[in-house]
């Protein structure tokens, strides 16, 4: 049925509703006619809820393949009508909102990274006044809770980390041997096993050991006092969390992490000695001596300067990380993982840094016959 050219004119009062929206809709598709006109001077009161109806209608008539237009209807009424009509339209014709989403994103996360670099900036600023200055000033200093960290964080971490550093020293040993057979360079084992263990295995394990105990205890501990309170408490009290919380465990982690690095070590040669003794029938004079020329005073300090560096690193990321928990026990478990894997990671990155550093300025360790 072709088109009518006669334009169709529906009239509504103040008592249209939803059934002669369908009404009217029902005329249109019978008329078929090219233009549709609404009037809606009867009209006298216009509620929120008629001109949504009055919208409803038009957005059909327009999909049916209709031009319309509207009559007879204050300014207020045809600006609501507008904004019901085109407020998804424009909503469509956003430009690329997935791209702005993956920039708002970035950039969240851009201010979230700087924010974290002040933070530690300020809590390290913190620190290294209450343990170097404060206590000539009259503030104090909690010797007997240091003491108590670091047998929590060292003592208590001996048994671990000499059964990871005595496996370590095994398979290094065990596996220099497959490879140094071939060349008839056996005696090689005692200095590779001696050196990779000093300059860079040894702290290397150590820290990534107290990242996982530690770090992370720090984290819950310093967390569970966030979430019930505690610290809001101290503070309001007027007493300083980083002298009576932080700087003991600061402190502790990096006085234990060099004693620690020295006695990994110490198992993790031993380790490479037992396999080159029993295993491969190393005399143990022989063993030791080549160990003893090997390992040298500077690649020793070298070692000691990265464990101060990781645990640095350690208990500035468990500290920031339990302080800025939120969200109860799931919060703590969170924020306990990200003291982890950030705290890994940046080891890594540390470690990079300083055997860069060291390789370019000649520095790296030497393996001679």
């Amino acid at each position: 049925m072709p088109a009518s050219a006669d334009p169709v004119t529906i009239a509504f009062t103040d008592v249209f509703d939803a059934t002669q929206i369908a009404a009217a809709c029902a005329l249109v598709r019978k008329r078929r006619a090219a233009q549709v006109r609404v009037d809606g001077a009867a009209v006298t009161v216009w509620p929120t809820a008629r001109a949504a109806l009055l919208a409803q209608l038009l957005r059909r008539i327009e999909r049916s393949g209709y031009a319309w237009s509207v009559v007879g209807v204050p300014d207020d009424v045809r600006a609501l009508l507008e904004f019901f009509l085109y407020r998804r339209s424009k909503k469509r014709r956003s430009t690329r909102p997935h791209e702005i989403a993956m920039v708002e994103s970035a950039l969240v996360r851009t201010a979230r990274f700087l924010n974290s670099i002040r933070d530690l900036y300020l809590l390290l600023q913190d620190v290294v006044f209450w343990t170097l200055v404060g206590p000539f000033f009259r503030h104090g200093f909690r010797l007997t809770r240091t003491t108590y960290e670091i047998t929590e964080r060292g003592v208590r971490s001996l048994p671990i980390v000499a059964l990871v550093a005595f496996i370590m020293g095994l398979i290094l040993a065990m596996q220099a041997a497959v490879q140094l057979r071939v060349y008839g360079a056996l005696f090689l084992i005692p200095r590779m096993v001696g050196i990779s263990i000093v300059y860079e295995l040894g702290v290397l394990m150590t820290a990534v050991l107290m990242a996982g105990r530690s770090g992370s205890s720090i984290t819950a501990e310093i967390g569970s006092m966030v979430t019930s309170e505690e610290m809001d408490a101290l503070r309001a009290m007027g007493v300083s969390i980083t002298k009576y919380i932080i700087v003991p465990k600061f402190v502790a982690l990096i006085i234990v992490m060099p004693c620690l690095t020295i006695f990994a070590d110490i198992i993790g040669v031993f380790g490479g000695y037992v396999v080159s003794v029993v295993q491969i029938g190393m005399s143990s004079p022989d063993y030791i001596d080549k160990t003893l020329k090997a390992i040298m005073l500077k690649d020793v300090m070298i070692g000691l300067s990265k464990s101060v560096a990781d645990g640095v690193v350690i208990a500035c990321i468990a500290v920031h990380q339990g302080l800025t928990t939120s969200g109860g026990a799931e919060g703590i478990g969170k924020s306990t993982t990200r003291s982890v894997v950030y705290s890994i990671i940046m080891i890594a990155v540390a470690h990079l840094f300083f055997t860069g550093l060291f390789y370019y300025t000649g520095q790296g360790p030497m393996l001679q016959p």
